[in-house]
């Protein structure tokens, strides 16, 4: 299916439609969601969310973007609302159960063993430094594609990418 079978799927309620789209973007998805959140169960709950939202708003899209846009802006969305719900503090009686700490899976975009401490240091950035860093080298969007994206200037995207870089060049010297 090419993404109108797929968009004309949707709005009818097709379930091969559902599944296209997951086959075609699900995986795509999950990474860019594993890059700005760096949660693999966060992630793959905020992938499946953006395609449940996609599903139930493809009467929506206007053709104005590609599929995958328009299915990442989703994800940014929601990655920004779940960020901002993971910031609020909440007091309770019960002293919290401490988890085991494991760390985040290696990508598989680093074989050299590099990405864990690659995904700390993203983790460090500020959330519009790591999300220019994801669209320019792991979206491989151009300058005015992520401006697009993000509804900010070509201007302010280059600021953003010179800083993000270099407070990447801070906590990682070897990049």
């Amino acid at each position: 299916m090419d993404e109108a079978d797929i968009i004309a799927g949707l709005r009818a309620g097709e379930t091969a439609a559902v599944a296209a789209l997951m086959d075609v973007h699900g995986d795509r998805l999950l990474r860019s969601a594993y890059l700005l959140c760096g949660n693999a169960a966060d992630a793959q709950d905020l992938a499946q969310e953006t395609l449940l939202q996609a599903v139930k708003s493809a009467r929506c899209f206007r053709g104005e973007s590609a599929l995958y846009t328009w299915l990442h802006g989703i994800l940014r969305n929601l990655s920004r609302h779940h960020a901002r719900q993971a910031a609020r503090v909440t007091v309770t009686d019960s002293v919290p159960e401490t988890a085991a700490v494991t760390p985040a899976p290696g990508l598989a975009l680093d074989q050299a063993g590099d990405a864990d401490a690659l995904w700390e240091a993203l983790a460090r950035l500020s959330t519009a430094h790591r999300e220019v860093l994801v669209l320019r080298f792991y979206e491989e969007l151009r300058l005015d594609e992520i401006a697009a994206r993000l509804e900010i200037s070509t201007g302010t995207v280059k600021s953003r990418l010179h800083y993000a870089l270099r407070e990447l060049r801070g906590i990682l010297p070897a990049l």
